[in-house]
């Protein structure tokens, strides 16, 4: 019976926190417009298909090439006359998607690599000596390397921001981790014959997921500006890939003629940037109110 009132009572103390924190957000408006802002992107996405179809961002069109916005084309035309509001629309999946796919894979990676850290001195001690020789080289050139050898394309791209990212996740993960195997119930765990594996999973990282989910909220935005900026000098994501990165590098000979090629990307990487900082921002306030004092 009273295993059975502390369930209930763990069980109440968890909604109880979440309709705070869901409070605390939603009190935020800078985070609401960013979430709103968020949210209607994600159904951009999600619909693509329904909004206009993907056979739209690569159908040419002789007789409209470099026509303005308009009725016909809300966003224009390219050089081509390929339709700018298909491309964009299904840019959308590709510059969000390795954001948020490179996010998640360095995040579970990060996660297994950071627990071995805590949990053992010796791991440890030589794990951190091989992320301090990574970070001496900048991730910039080391994803401009990956990319030269791989080459470009969307799972190149993927890959090369999780291999670059790791280092600094692993080392955030870990002082988060850091602080909570300090805790009493971790010291007892152990004493009680816990084994590590067990302890990670059961009480450490649930006890450290929410920095980490603000974490990898603030990196998907961090993530997708990286892929942005690559595909923009040349050696990311190559056409007729309608990446909004891509999409800005082959604008730049059209800003004089046509500079809404280069704005509409541009706006579209800016809005969606922002709102994922926004909602990253409002988390991380509506988890720890203490930072937003």
């Amino acid at each position: 019976m009273n295993e059975k009132k502390l369930k209930n009572l763990a069980h109440h103390s968890r909604n109880s926190l979440a309709a705070d924190v869901f409070k605390r957000f939603m009190h935020n408006k800078a985070a609401v417009v960013g979430a709103v802002l968020l949210f209607i992107i994600l159904l951009c996405i999600l619909f693509a298909d329904l909004v206009a179809p993907y056979s739209m961002v690569t159908a040419y069109d002789s007789s409209a090439r470099l026509s303005p916005p308009s009725a016909e084309h809300w966003f224009g035309t390219d050089n081509l006359g390929r339709d700018l509001f298909a491309r964009v629309l299904h840019g959308s999946r590709i510059s969000v998607g390795i954001g948020a796919g490179a996010t998640l894979v360095s995040l579970a990676i990060s996660a297994v690599i950071a627990s071995f850290c805590a949990m053992s001195k010796k791991a440890d001690f030589f794990i951190m000596r091989v992320i301090d020789v990574v970070n001496c080289v900048p991730s910039i050139l080391l994803a401009m390397m990956f990319l030269a050898i791989m080459g470009g394309s969307v799972l190149n791209m993927m890959i090369t921001l999780t291999i670059v990212s790791v280092p600094s996740f692993v080392l955030h993960i870990r002082s988060v981790i850091l602080g909570v195997v300090e805790q009493d119930y971790i010291h007892a765990a152990r004493v009680s014959g816990s084994s590590p594996v067990k302890i990670v999973v059961k009480h450490v990282l649930p006890n450290a997921i929410n920095p980490i989910i603000v974490e990898a909220t603030m990196m998907i935005s961090s993530m997708m500006l990286s892929a942005a900026g690559l595909s923009f000098i040349g050696i990311g994501v190559t056409p007729p890939s309608p990446e909004w990165g891509a999409m800005l590098n082959y604008a730049q000979g059209y800003l004089r003629t046509a500079p809404y090629m280069a704005i509409i990307p541009g706006l579209a990487i800016a809005l969606t940037a922002l709102s994922i900082n926004l909602v990253g921002d409002g988390l991380r306030d509506a988890f720890d109110p203490k930072t937003g004092r």
